[in-house]
């Protein structure tokens, strides 16, 4: 064994060197890797234009330690770049979106004060209605003046309601029967399904009770149960079902279901939109103002 090129060697001597290069020819492998000390040296065997077996190795260790090293320092600056971005995101973000913000609450502001003062004309109109009546002068100019007061009241009770919750986004939560709620709510409209010849079913599990706000759990039974009379097929058929979730489950479920062939292949990702209706032009015969889902 011959050393041909030492000159990029450190602290090996020749006679380790050829030790080194015979215990790796001795395994027959025309490639490998050797360890000497702490570092790790890979080899080639080759054969040079005159026939001669050649060897050559080459120390792994600093390539490996200077790829780390790189992957470090890539790892730190990329944390870094992202955390700059992030910081900078943030601060710009919110100016940016300020102005949307600030519509918004003037947006639910106004609703909110509007139906307010929507009430006041509304609450004269109900007591010129009475005192007609109170006169003598009941017609069914008087009755149908009733009749829009009530809807005028309940739309304007609805946009408050709605507007409240997205300002606060909270509710204050309380243990309430949910099969009480539901119970009372279907009762309600057992006169409405008749009167549309609607076949009725309603399935209540007893003592189920859950977290909620109980006006407002009471109004969401209320709202699912309009929509399915008003979109039904003519004598068709609604169902109420109030189940626990499961076997362990700490759920309660509740399920309104209606046959509506109309209903087949329309779009249903927009109805908890707000204000959203599937007739743009509002005209429907169904009634409403798209604000009970949302």
């Amino acid at each position: 064994v011959h050393v041909i090129n030492d000159n990029n060697v450190y602290k090996i001597n020749n006679s380790k060197i050829q030790t080194i290069t015979r215990s790796a020819l001795e395994n027959g492998d025309k490639s490998g890797v050797v360890a000497l000390g702490q570092n790790q040296y890979a080899f080639r065997v080759v054969k040079n234009s005159t026939g001669e077996m050649m060897i050559v190795f080459l120390n792994e260790t600093l390539i490996f330690n200077r790829f780390w090293l790189l992957f470090r320092v890539a790892l730190v600056l990329g944390l870094g770049a992202l955390i700059v971005f992030a910081l900078v995101l943030i601060l710009v973000s919110g100016k940016a979106i300020k102005p949307t913000i600030d519509a918004y609450h003037k947006q639910q502001e106004f609703i909110t004060n509007a139906g307010h003062e929507l009430k006041t004309p509304l609450a004269v109109i109900s007591a010129n209605t009475e005192m007609e009546e109170m006169l003598g002068n009941n017609s069914e100019w008087n009755e149908s003046n009733k009749e829009q007061v009530a809807k005028l009241t309940k739309l304007i009770n609805r946009l408050i309601s709605l507007a409240r919750a997205g300002e606060t986004g909270e509710l204050t939560l309380s243990k309430v029967s949910f099969s009480e709620i539901v119970e009372e709510t279907t009762k309600d409209f057992k006169s409405v399904m008749k009167k549309n010849d609607l076949v009725y079913q309603v399935s209540v599990r007893e003592g189920l009770n859950v977290l909620a706000e109980k006006h407002t759990l009471a109004e969401v039974v209320n709202i699912l149960l309009d929509n399915a009379q008003k979109y039904c097929d003519p004598h068709g058929k609604i169902q109420v079902k109030l189940t626990k979730g499961g076997t362990l489950s700490k759920y309660a479920v509740l399920r309104v279901e209606n046959t509506y062939r109309e209903g087949k292949g329309k779009d249903y990702s927009h109805f908890f939109d707000r204000f959203y209706r599937d007739d743009e032009s509002h005209n429907s015969k169904k009634g409403g103002f798209g604000i009970g889902l949302a």
